[in-house]
C-alpha cells in the first residue's frame, strides 16, 4: 500500500546567518521539552493503559517513520513504524504530555509542542503528533523579522526537467503600478540558497503583489499572491524545449491497430484515447523521464519508461497482449417499503470506488474536487481559512455533513473524522489540502449515525475513510 507522495519540499532559511538563528521564533511559540511537568502518580493497584497514536509530517504529507515517542513523567517509550503509527503499553492512568524526536525536526530547525492524552485504567487512548505545515513554519520564521506587513512568501525554485533545486536564482516581488509609465514597483529582491529555497517576510497585502523568478536567461511565469498570511510557492523554471510524443497501439498477436485504447503520461494531465487506426499523440510534453501507461478492456495493461530530450520528436509502437478478465460478483441492493432499523456500516457505499477514482482523477486537480465528484448527499466541501494549532489562520479543506451543522458558527468547521488507511490523521483540514489525489485508491463517507457505531464520539461529525494505492 503506497503512502501519498509529497507535493512540496521542505522550506529552509534564506541566509546562512538565518539558518543559525531560525530556532528563535519557534522557541517562542513552542514550549521546551525539559520544562514539561511531571505526570501525576497513579492510584495503587490500577491497571495500566495503552496509548496508540500517529506521527505525521505535514511538510511532506506523509506519516513519519522512525520517530522516538515518549510519555513525559514515565519510562514508557516507543518508535513509530513504517506508516507512522506507534503503540505504548504499560502507561499508568493519568494525564500526560507525549513528545517525539526525529532528525526531521533538526533539519527543519524546529521544536514541537507536546500532545496531550488522558490514560484510563485498562483502556486504549489515542494521541496525534505532527510536524507543522510549511505555512505554519514560514509564519514562525517570519515572526522574528522586522516589518509590519501581514504577508510572507517562501518556497523552492527547481529545474522543471530534473527537479534539481536552482541556487542563486533571482526572486523579485513587485507591487502597485506607479509613475507615468505605470510600471510595477519593486518591493524586494532576493537570491535562492544552494538548496533553491527562499523567503521574503512582512509584505503588505494591501498592494498588488506578484512574484517573478529568473535563472540566467530563463524565466518562470509570474505568480500573483492573492491572499494575506503565509504563502508557500514552489516554482519551476522550464530550461529546455518541449517534446512531441506520437505512437500507435497494436495487438501483440495479430499486429492490428487497437482503437479506443487509453494512453496516459503518469503524473501529468496528458491522456488520450487512440483513434480508429490506433494512433495517439502528445505535444508540449516536458523533456525528461516519462512513464506511459496503456490500457484497453480485454488486454493486459502495461507501463513503459522512456527518457526524451529537449526539442525531440519521438515515435512509439506499443503492443498489448490479451488477458483473461475476472469480473466482480454482482451485488443486488433492495429496499423494502416497510420501516427498517438503523443503517449499519457497510450497508451502502457513499464515496468513489477504485474504478471511479481511476476515471475521475485525471480530470481534477486536488482532493476537494475529487470528493465533490462523489456527489454524496448531505456532504459540503469548501476551502476556507481555518485556525491552526498556533492561533493563526491557514487555508484548509472543510468537509461537513448536514446532520452535524445545526446551530454551527459559519466561521468554524465541524470537520469529519479523517482516517488514512484505517489510521487517524492529525489536522485533517490541512492534510486534505496537501494530499495528492492521484495517490488515492478509493474513499468512503460514513454518516454520524453510521460512524458512531464504530468510532464512538470521534465519529460525531461523520467519518471520511481514505485508502491509498
Amino acid at each position: 500500500m503506497r503512502i501519498p507522495a509529497p507535493r512540496r519540499r521542505r522550506l529552509r532559511s534564506a541566509t546562512a546567518s538565518a539558518r543559525a538563528a531560525r530556532w528563535i521564533p519557534l522557541a517562542v511559540l513552542f514550549p521546551a521539552f525539559f520544562a514539561l511537568p511531571a505526570a501525576p502518580a497513579s492510584a495503587q493497584g490500577e491497571r495500566p493503559g495503552i496509548v496508540l497514536g500517529l506521527v505525521y509530517d505535514s511538510t511532506t504529507s506523509v506519516p513519519l517513520a522512525g520517530a522516538r515517542v515518549a510519555v513525559v513523567g514515565t519510562t514508557v517509550m516507543g518508535e513509530s513504524n513504517d506508516v507512522g503509527q506507534f503503540r505504548l503499553e504499560g502507561v499508568p492512568p493519568g494525564e500526560y504530555q507525549v513528545i517525539f524526536f526525529h532528525p526531521r525536526l533538526a533539519a527543519l530547525g524546529i521544536s514541537i509542542p507536546p500532545g496531550q492524552v488522558r490514560v484510563t485504567a485498562g483502556a486504549v487512548s489515542e494521541v496525534y503528533l505532527a510536524v507543522p505545515s510549511r505555512e505554519t513554519i514560514l509564519s514562525a520564521w517570519c515572526s522574528a523579522e522586522p516589518g509590519t506587513g501581514d504577508t510572507s512568501i517562501g518556497g523552492i525554485v527547481t529545474d522543471a526537467l530534473t527537479g534539481v533545486p536552482l541556487p542563486r536564482a533571482r526572486v523579485t516581488v513587485v507591487g502597485n503600478r506607479t509613475g507615468v509609465l505605470q510600471r510595477r514597483r519593486m518591493i524586494v529582491e532576493v537570491r535562492t540558497e544552494d538548496s533553491g529555497e527562499f523567503r521574503v517576510c512582512k509584505l503588505d497585502s494591501a498592494e498588488e503583489l506578484t512574484i517573478a523568478v529568473s535563472f540566467g536567461r530563463d524565466q518562470a511565469l509570474p505568480v500573483d499572491v492573492r491572499r494575506a498570511g503565509p504563502n508557500v510557492l514552489d516554482i519551476e523554471i522550464t530550461i529546455s524545449e518541449p517534446v512531441t510524443i506520437t505512437g500507435v497501439v497494436v495487438d501483440h498477436g495479430s499486429g492490428d491497430p487497437l482503437p479506443d485504447a487509453r494512453v496516459d503520461l503518469v503524473g501529468s494531465s496528458f491522456s488520450q484515447l487512440t483513434d480508429s487506426v490506433g494512433r495517439f499523440g502528445f505535444a508540449g510534453v516536458p523533456p525528461g523521464r516519462q512513464i506511459i501507461e496503456t490500457s484497453l478492456l480485454g488486454f493486459a495493461p502495461r507501463l513503459d519508461s522512456l527518457t526524451v530530450f529537449s526539442n525531440e520528436a519521438l515515435g512509439l509502437e506499443i503492443a498489448l497482449s490479451t488477458e483473461a478478465i475476472v469480473l466482480d460478483p454482482i451485488v443486488v441492493s433492495g429496499r423494502s417499503n416497510r420501516r427498517t432499523g438503523l443503517t449499519t456500516p457497510g450497508s451502502r457505499f457513499s464515496g468513489l470506488t477504485a474504478a471511479q477514482v481511476d476515471s475521475i482523477a485525471p480530470r481534477v486537480f486536488d482532493f476537494a474536487s475529487l470528493a465533490r465528484a462523489a456527489r454524496v448527499p448531505g456532504v459540503t466541501i469548501t476551502e476556507k481559512m481555518l485556525a491552526n494549532a498556533f492561533g493563526g489562520a491557514q487555508l484548509g479543506v472543510c468537509i461537513e455533513m448536514q446532520r452535524s451543522r445545526a446551530g454551527a458558527n459559519p466561521n468554524t468547521c465541524n470537520m469529519v473524522e479523517v482516517r488514512l488507511n484505517d489510521g487517524p490523521v492529525p489536522d485533517p483540514a490541512f492534510f486534505l489540502l496537501e494530499l495528492n489525489h492521484r495517490d488515492i485508491k478509493e474513499f468512503q463517507f460514513l454518516t454520524p449515525l453510521e460512524a458512531g457505531l464504530t468510532y464512538g464520539q470521534r465519529g460525531a461529525n461523520g467519518v471520511l475513510l481514505i485508502y491509498t494505492r
